[in-house]
Order: C-alpha cells, then sequence, then structure tokens
C-alpha cells in the first residue's frame, strides 16, 4: 500500500533533496521497506540502511532531520492537499508515468503531485512546445494542430506558459479533447485560467508538478519542468522556438526542451522556419541536430495517422547535440 502521508513528510525533511530521495527511493525499494518504518529506526539502523546519508554529497541528510519534523504542521498541511484532491504520486505507484520512469531513469522526481484525470498519465501523448511571444498565425496553428491531433486519439501535453502552451491546451479541450499540463510551480500555487473554465477543463485535464505544493514559480522550475513535458510523450511539436541562447545569455525553454527530447530518442517535429514571416533561429538549430522539419497541420496530422511511424523514426546517430 503506498502510504501518501509518509511520502509527504519525506518531502518536508531538512536537507532531502531530489538526488538523495531517489536513494532513498531505491535502498527502500531493495530491501523491502516500508516508507513509514524510516521515522521509527534507531539512529544506527538508520545509518546502516542509508549507508550515503550523513556524509559525503549527502552530508546534510542526517537522522535528527527525520526526528524533528513539525508533525501536526505536516499532517494538517497533508490534509488540504486530500481535501483539494491532489494526488501524491511517489516513482513506486503503478500510476506514475512510465515514460517519465523509462526516459528520465534517476533524473525522474521522486513524487509528483496530480490533480485531474490521472489516466492522461499513461495515455497516448503528444507535446506541443513553444515559446511565449509569438504570432497570431503560430497561435491559430497550434490550435489547430491540436484539435486535429485530439481527434485522432492523442492527448496534448505542454508546460501552461502563455502563448504557444496555453493556445496547445485550448485547442485540445475546444475539440472535447484532453490535456495535461505540467507545471513550474507548486500545485496549490496553480491558478486556473478562464480559458480553460469556459470550455469544462475539469474531466478533461490533469495537472502535474514536481515541486513542493507551495513553491514558487522560477526560470530554474521552468526548465526543469520541460524535461517531464517531453518525456512523458511518444513526440514532440515545436512551433516556434529562440535560439539556444539569446543575446544577454538566457536560454530558451522551448529550444531546451526540443534538444532534451533529441537527446532522448523522442521524435521532435520542428515547424519549418521558412514558413514564418520572422524565421526562428531556434527552428533551424534544431532541426540542425536532428528535429524533422513540417511544413502545416495536414503534414503532421497525416504522418501520425501512420501508427508505425512513431516507432520507426530514430535520431539521426551522425548529428551531434550541442
Amino acid at each position: 500500500m503506498i502510504n501518501e502521508l509518509a511520502w509527504y513528510k519525506l518531502l518536508n525533511v531538512k536537507g532531502l533533496g531530489a538526488k538523495s530521495l531517489l536513494f532513498l527511493y531505491h535502498t527502500i525499494k531493495n530491501n523491502a521497506i516500508q516508507v513509514n518504518d524510516i521515522f521509527d529506526m534507531s539512529e544506527n539502523d538508520f545509518y546502516h540502511t542509508f549507508t550515503k546519508f550523513g556524509s559525503g554529497k549527502f552530508s546534510r541528510v542526517k537522522y535528527e532531520n527525520f526526528q524533528e519534523l513539525e508533525e501536526d504542521k505536516i499532517t494538517s498541511n497533508f490534509q488540504n492537499l486530500i481535501n483539494n484532491n491532489i494526488v501524491i504520486l511517489p516513482l513506486n505507484d503503478s500510476r506514475y508515468s512510465n515514460n517519465i520512469k523509462k526516459r528520465l531513469k534517476a533524473d525522474a522526481p521522486p513524487v509528483l503531485f496530480c490533480k485531474g484525470n490521472l489516466s492522461l498519465l499513461n495515455s497516448k501523448n503528444i507535446s506541443i512546445v513553444g515559446s511565449r511571444d509569438t504570432d497570431d498565425y503560430s497561435l491559430n496553428l497550434t490550435r489547430n494542430l491540436a484539435s486535429n491531433l485530439t481527434k485522432i486519439g492523442f492527448n496534448i501535453v505542454s508546460g501552461y506558459a502563455k502563448g504557444v502552451d496555453t493556445n496547445a491546451h485550448i485547442g485540445a479541450l475546444q475539440s472535447e479533447g484532453t490535456t495535461t499540463v505540467v507545471l513550474s510551480l507548486g500545485i496549490n500555487n496553480l491558478s486556473i485560467k478562464s480559458d480553460f473554465k469556459k470550455n469544462n477543463y475539469e474531466e478533461k485535464t490533469l495537472f502535474i508538478s514536481q515541486f513542493l505544493p507551495f513553491e514558487r514559480w522560477s526560470g530554474r522550475n521552468a526548465m526543469t519542468r520541460n524535461k517531464i513535458v517531453t518525456s512523458m510523450s511518444e513526440a514532440v511539436i515545436v512551433i516556434t522556438s529562440g535560439p539556444a541562447k539569446d543575446k544577454k545569455g538566457r536560454m530558451s525553454g522551448t529550444f531546451d526542451a526540443g534538444k532534451s527530447a533529441i537527446e532522448m530518442g523522442i521524435p521532435v517535429f520542428v515547424l519549418n522556419p521558412d514558413n514564418l514571416q520572422n524565421s526562428p533561429i531556434g527552428n533551424k538549430d534544431l532541426i540542425n541536430i536532428g528535429g524533422i522539419p513540417f511544413d502545416n497541420v495536414n503534414d503532421i496530422v497525416n504522418s501520425f495517422q501512420n501508427k508505425s511511424l512513431i516507432n520507426r523514426l530514430k535520431v539521426p546517430k551522425q548529428m551531434t547535440i550541442f
């Protein structure tokens, strides 16, 4: 049985981060230990079981941190999550996304906070990503593309940012399809956009966050979130992308998402930049490292209707990822 409260308690342990949580997860799995048992261990048993804790890169993870938790506060916050229909999914939950586990391996988030249609975690997913600030043509194409892909059975995954992301979600919902929203902040800070409310989103949407419930948005979280957006899908579609880094040295989240997908061997389809008035540099660069160009909605929808296409596509071996 999955003890959600015990996992939530772990997330409140001082010094316990993503890497140490993964070590803990694999240790309890290999030793057939229940998560709740950790909090009742003696100090000697704790360090005997979790041999890396208390030293080296895990020096901040100490036995006393597990004993000094504010139990009442944690239980109250946990109950609030349950009352708000938020589900805590640790890696050992059978509902956790198989694609995320398979592709991210040791980098898979130890816990996902989810709200909505949980079946979408392991549905037939396609990710659509793109810039926040782009032209009307690209936004209309995004909605049309998402709409048509839902009609042939795909769930649309994106990151809820303004611009392409939001239009991908809305395009799916407007066609009575489904969509998965991958958040770059804690799920308690989720604000439902008005366009979602207009399209009866409740049963057709899944919200996912890998961050603590009250964590606020940050650029770093947005970049981290991108790997979840891409890893859970059968393919990634890039509408518009900036260069890897702009003149000020700021990284493009869309470019990073496309590049990460290519590195994971996921087919990445990139809108042909020659079709756009202001040809996006990132689109050209992604095509140069293995992205597959497409010209219009019909081209890509027809391609996805060929069920064997995804399995045949591979990232070209001669391409180098920079």
